[in-house]
């Protein structure tokens, strides 16, 4: 997903990219980490399907997030490659494992749940149930992630452009190769896995809305399934929709069925970048949406919370008040935490 396009070389995309990059290095290492942490901690991920996916999404998106920073450091020195090529071959292959690992995942989740929904009347005959499905399937997803990826690692190369060094997809002469590739991306990387993830979505809502949930509220819980189908959907969408436009304009061209315009340059020049960017925060993303927002795991991270808030003020005796004396503290109190939880998974759910 690196931009290899020169024109893009900006005095403002120097600076800017790389910082937004940092800022979603972090942000994904923070919040992938965490939720593993939570998985673990709560002994919940070998305990159902859609756990087993969301840690294994989680890693693939930690991984990346790693990875991101050699990217940022790239644009950053005017896309003057320092780190030698066995880490250009690695960065560029991890970065194309969690493009393809992170949509295979978000794919099998949404067939998992609506396989849990559609056969909850017969769950013995259920493959969703069955321990053994969900091993086979994640090591399915991470080998096929791994097949569409290695072409990255194969064709990554330091090329030399100029006085600088740069890490590019270096193919066979001709512009087909390259066009062969983007479009594989754009296919299995979106289209195909959008395809499924909304078909799966709408065949869900339409089971819920010709059969009753068990339960008091039904319409209540109808309510809040939609809502988190609206935000996998939306969200998955926003990510990743402009890249793919624009990547897939610019396989159009290469493949001779377009013919190069100034706005396509102008496109690549101050959108891409944008873009680009966009589809990095996806790794931030996906941890809010696919676990944070459960009830379960907010009630595990406001322990975890609790128990560093515990672990500070027995470090500090004393709280620190107000000239006034008003014993205002400076930690901030638990329920206040749990109310800023609730809060903020009512926007998603």
């Amino acid at each position: 997903m690196k931009v290899s396009n020169n024109n893009t070389r900006t005095p403002t995309s120097r600076v800017l990219i790389p910082v937004v990059y940092f800022i979603v290095a972090t942000a994904g290492v923070l919040g992938n980490l965490l939720v593993m942490l939570l998985l673990y901690s709560t002994h919940t991920i070998t305990t159902g399907t859609i756990n087993f996916f969301v840690f294994n999404l989680a890693l693939a998106d930690l991984l990346f997030s790693l990875a991101l920073p050699f990217w940022a450091v790239d644009i950053a020195l005017d896309y003057s490659w320092p780190f030698g090529l066995a880490t250009c071959k690695a960065v560029s292959l991890l970065t194309g494992l969690n493009v393809f690992a992170s949509c295979f995942f978000l794919t099998a989740m949404s067939l998992t749940r609506y396989c849990y929904v559609a056969t909850a009347l017969k769950p013995s005959s259920s493959l969703c149930n069955r321990s053994c499905t969900f091993p086979v399937a994640t090591a399915l997803i991470w080998a096929g992630a791994l097949i569409a990826a290695a072409p990255r690692a194969v064709f990554a190369d330091l090329i030399n452009v100029g006085n600088d060094t740069t890490c590019l997809l270096r193919f066979p002469d001709g512009t087909a190769w390259l066009g062969i590739n983007q479009l594989v991306r754009v296919v299995l990387g979106f289209l195909l896995p959008y395809a499924i993830i909304t078909l799966s979505y709408l065949r869900l809502l339409r089971f819920l809305c010709r059969h009753k949930l068990k339960g008091g509220n039904n319409s209540r819980r109808k309510a809040d399934i939609s809502k988190s189908v609206a935000v996998v959907v939306l969200s998955f969408c926003a990510c990743w929709f402009p890249y793919n436009v624009l990547t897939l304009w610019s396989v159009l061209i290469q493949l001779d069925i377009l013919d190069i315009s100034k706005s396509f340059y102008s496109a690549q020049t101050y959108f891409f970048p944008l873009a680009n960017c966009l589809a990095f925060t996806s790794s931030c993303f996906n941890p809010v949406i696919y676990c944070l927002v459960r009830k379960e795991y907010r009630a595990a991270l406001r322990n975890v919370l609790f128990k560093l808030n515990m672990a500070v003020k027995s470090k500090v005796p004393y709280a620190i008040n107000t000239e006034e004396g008003s014993g205002s503290h400076i930690f901030m109190n638990f329920d206040e935490v749990e109310y800023f939880l609730i809060s903020l998974s009512s926007i998603f759910i």
